[in-house]
């Protein structure tokens, strides 16, 4: 979502990434890798549980879940990732918020 970032932000869209670390790693690898969207740190997994993200120990770790809430407070979409890769593409993602802008 980096590389596309003035693409979401142009569709007034807010990225949030929610990761599973204390807040210190989280704000040393945003800063490292200039990362624009907002990183939450979420070390006891409780946003992760609140949204049923999946830790798998075989898969390596939490499973990815990517979610659209609209400015009403609904969820608009919601993916819920069964590897580390099953991620949509970020032209999907933009599809999506158009589709809510009914465009």
């Amino acid at each position: 979502m980096k590389q596309d970032f003035k693409e979401f932000t142009s569709r007034n869209a807010t990225i949030v990434v929610v990761v599973p670390h204390a807040a210190e790693k989280v704000a040393e690898y945003w800063k490292k890798e200039e990362l624009p969207m907002i990183g939450i740190p979420d070390e006891d997994e409780k946003l992760a549980n609140l949204y049923g993200q999946e830790w798998k120990l075989l898969k390596l770790g939490r499973m990815p879940a990517l979610f659209v809430i609209d400015r009403k407070g609904a969820l608009a979409f919601a993916q819920y990732g069964t590897s580390m890769s099953d991620i949509p593409d970020n032209s999907d993602m933009l599809k999506v918020l158009d589709g809510l802008r009914g465009l």
